[in-house]
C-alpha cells in the first residue's frame, strides 16, 4: 500500500492521464469514422451507410458520439431511401442536439424529425419539426439543409391548399441551390413554383419561371426530367387546342408517371377528344393518396361531361365532393391548417414563460387553455359552415346539371324540328322540280307543236308560191315575206342560232310601226295558206278586226304578248266576244291552241 501523499498524488495524475488517453484515443478512431460516413454522405450514401452499420456493434462511449452517430444513420437512411416510421434510431440525436447542438446540427435534426413524422402520416408534427428547423434560418451555415427544410415544408403547404406559402418557399430554396451550385435541384425548385401559378391561373408569373427554367436546362440537360411535367401543365392549361393537341401527340407514347397520364388526359378532354381522354384515364390505377385520387375522379369527371355522360359524371362528382370533405375533415382534425399559427403561439408562450413567474405562468396557461376552447368552437363553427357551403354547392351543381339536361333537350327537339323542316323543304323542293320538269315538258311540247304549225304554213306557203300566176300580186309579196320569216324562225328554233332570227326582229320592228298593215297582211296570208279556216271564222260571224285578232295567235303569239302588240287596254273583251261566236267556253280552253288546233284539222 503506498503510504507516500506524493507518491499517491503522481499515481492519481498518472491514472487519470492513462485513461484520459485511452478515451481520447478510442474516441477518435470512432471519430473519425464518422467524419468518413458524414463526407460520403452526398456523393456515396451506400458507402456512408455501409460504414455507420459497422458500428453499430462498437460501443458508443458518451451522449455527444450517440446523438452524431444517430444523426448521420438517420441521414444515410434517408438518402438511399429507406423509410423509417419510428425515432429508435434518431432519437439519441434529439435528446443531445435539443439542448446541446449548434444550429447546424440542430436544423439537420428537425429536419429528419419531420421526415420521419412524414413517413409515419403525421403531417402535423412534421410541419412542426420543420418549422422549428426554418425558425434558425438565420444562424445556420448549412444552406443545403435549409432549402431541404424549405422544400420538405412547401410539400405540406401544397395539402393545406396554402399555394402562395408553396410558391415561396420552392423560390426560396431555388436560391439557395444556385448559391450551393446544385442547378438541377433548383430547376426542380422552380418547377414547383410553376405548378403553384397554373393553380393560381397566374400565367405571367409562370410564363417567367419557365423561360428561366428553359435556360437552366440548356446548361444542365439533367433538369429536363422535372421541367416537363411543368411544361406539360402549363400547355394544358394555357395554351390553345391546337397547341395542346400538338404538344399531347407528340408526348403522349413516353414512359410517363401517373400524373403525367393524368394531365395528358385532362389536355385531351379539353380539346375535345374525350374518347382518347378516357382510354387513357381508364389506363390508370386510382392512387391511394387522396390529393391523386381527387384530380383522377376530377378529370374523369370533365371527360364524362364532355361525351355528354352526365349520370357518369354526377355520380362521380358525389365521390369526388365525398372525399374532398372527408380529406379537408382530416386536415382540420389534424389541425395541419393551425400548425403554423400554433408554433408561433408556442414560441410566444415560452418567451413569455422565461419572463415571468409562476403566477404569471398560470394566468398565461388559462389564457392559453381559453384559445383552445375558442379555437376548437371556431373549428366546429367553420367545419359546419363548410359543410353548409359545400352542400349549397352540390345543390347548385345538381340545379346545374338538371338546366343542362333542359338545355339539352330543348337542343335535340330543335335538331329534331330542324331535320323535319329540311325534309319538307327537300319535298318542296323536289316536287317543285318535278312540277318544272313538266312545266319544261309541256314547253317543248308547244315549242315542238309550234316548229311544227311553221313548217305546215311554210309548207302550205310554198304550195301557193309554185302557182304565183293565181294570186294577187300583194298576196304574192306576203306570201314571199312570210315564208321568209317563217324560214328564219325555224332555223333559229333548230339550231338555237339567234342570228337567224335577225330578219324576223327587223320585221317585228316594222310591224310595231304599222300595225294594221301587219295584221292585215298576216290575215291574206292565212286566207291564201288556210282558205277553209278563214271560211269557218266568217261562217261564225267574225268581223276582220277580230278575224286579224286571231291570227295573231295563229302565227304563235301568246295572249299577253297580243294585248302588248294592239295597245288596246281590256282586249280580253275582245276575247270574250270571239268566245261567244265560236262557242268556247272561258275555262275550256286557250284561245291560241284552241285556234291553231282548228287550222291543223282543217289541213287534214
Amino acid at each position: 500500500m503506498i503510504k507516500d501523499p506524493k507518491r499517491l498524488t503522481i499515481c492519481f495524475f498518472l491514472s487519470v492521464f492513462i485513461l484520459t488517453v485511452i478515451c481520447c484515443d478510442r474516441h477518435s478512431e470512432v471519430w473519425y469514422k464518422l467524419d468518413l460516413a458524414e463526407n460520403m454522405m452526398d456523393s456515396r450514401p451506400d458507402s456512408a451507410l455501409a460504414i455507420l452499420s459497422s458500428l453499430q456493434s462498437v460501443n458508443l462511449r458518451n451522449e455527444e458520439e450517440k446523438a452524431r452517430y444517430a444523426l448521420l444513420m438517420s441521414m444515410a437512411l434517408d438518402k438511399n431511401y429507406i423509410d423509417t416510421t419510428t425515432f429508435d434510431v434518431l432519437q439519441p440525436a434529439i435528446d443531445y442536439y435539443f439542448k446541446h447542438g449548434s444550429p447546424n446540427e440542430k436544423i439537420r435534426t428537425f429536419y429528419y424529425q419531420g421526415r420521419i413524422f412524414q413517413n409515419k402520416g403525421d403531417n402535423e408534427a412534421a410541419m412542426c419539426a420543420f418549422i422549428n428547423g426554418y425558425e434558425l434560418r438565420n444562424s445556420v451555415s448549412d444552406s443545403l439543409l435549409l432549402a431541404h427544410t424549405l422544400i420538405a415544408q412547401g410539400t405540406l403547404y401544397f395539402k393545406q391548399y396554402k399555394i402562395t406559402e408553396f410558391i415561396r418557399n420552392n423560390l426560396e430554396a431555388a436560391k439557395l441551390y444556385e448559391a450551393l451550385g446544385r442547378t438541377v435541384q433548383e430547376i426542380k425548385s422552380y418547377t414547383n413554383a410553376v405548378d403553384g401559378y397554373i393553380i393560381l391561373n397566374n400565367k405571367s408569373a409562370a410564363d417567367s419561371l419557365l423561360s428561366l427554367c428553359l435556360t437552366l436546362v440548356r446548361n444542365k440537360p439533367d433538369g429536363e426530367t422535372y421541367l416537363f411535367p411543368a411544361v406539360l401543365s402549363y400547355t394544358v392549361e394555357f395554351g390553345s387546342n391546337d397547341e395542346i393537341k400538338a404538344f399531347l401527340d407528340e408526348y403522349e407514347n413516353l414512359e410517363l408517371t401517373k400524373e403525367e397520364k393524368m394531365n395528358i388526359a385532362y389536355g385531351y378532354s379539353k380539346i375535345g377528344e374525350s374518347t382518347k381522354a378516357l382510354n387513357l384515364i381508364d389506363k390508370i390505377e386510382p392512387s391511394s393518396d387522396c390529393l391523386d385520387s381527387l384530380k383522377y375522379i376530377s378529370v374523369k369527371i370533365d371527360i364524362f361531361e364532355k361525351q355528354g355522360n352526365y349520370e357518369q359524371a354526377l355520380n362521380l362528382f358525389r365521390i369526388y365532393s365525398e372525399k374532398l370533405e372527408r380529406y379537408q375533415n382530416q386536415l382540420l382534425s389534424k389541425d395541419l391548417l393551425f400548425a403554423e399559427k400554433k408554433h408561433e403561439l408556442e414560441m410566444k408562450r415560452l418567451k413569455d414563460i422565461q419572463d415571468r413567474n409562476r403566477i404569471i405562468w398560470g394566468t398565461l396557461c388559462s389564457i392559453f387553455g381559453l384559445i383552445i376552447v375558442v379555437v376548437w368552437l371556431s373549428f366546429r363553427e367553420y367545419r359546419s359552415k363548410t359543410k353548409r357551403i359545400l352542400t349549397e354547392k352540390e345543390n347548385e351543381n345538381l340545379k346545374l346539371e338538371q338546366e343542362n339536361l333542359r338545355n339539352e333537350k330543348e337542343k335535340a327537339e330543335l335538331e329534331r324540328d330542324k331535320k323535319r323542316l329540311e325534309a319538307e323543304n327537300l319535298e318542296k323542293d323536289k316536287k317543285r322540280l318535278e312540277s318544272e320538269q313538266r312545266e319544261q315538258e309541256l314547253i317543248t311540247a308547244n315549242l315542238k307543236l309550234e316548229i311544227a304549225q311553221l313548217e305546215n304554213e311554210r309548207d302550205n306557203l310554198k304550195e301557193l308560191q309554185k302557182d304565183q300566176s293565181e294570186l294577187a300580186q300583194p298576196i304574192q309579196t306576203v306570201i314571199l315575206d312570210r315564208m321568209k320569216l317563217l324560214n328564219g324562225l325555224l332555223a333559229k328554233e333548230i339550231t338555237r342560232n339567234e342570228s337567224y332570227a335577225k330578219p324576223y326582229e327587223k320585221w317585228i320592228e316594222a310591224i310595231h310601226n304599222d300595225r294594221n298593215k301587219f295584221m292585215n297582211s298576216t290575215r291574206l296570208a292565212f286566207a291564201a295558206s288556210h282558205p277553209k279556216f278563214m271560211e269557218y271564222l266568217e261562217q261564225h260571224g267574225l268581223s276582220t278586226d277580230e278575224i286579224n285578232y286571231l291570227c295573231l295567235y295563229a302565227i304563235g303569239l301568246r295572249g299577253k304578248e297580243v294585248g302588248e302588240y294592239i295597245q288596246i287596254k281590256r282586249h280580253y273583251i275582245i276575247s270574250h266576244e270571239i268566245r261567244k261566236k265560236l262557242g268556247i267556253n272561258e275555262h275550256d280552253t286557250n284561245i291560241g291552241p284552241y285556234i291553231r288546233r282548228i287550222i291543223k284539222e282543217f289541213e287534214k
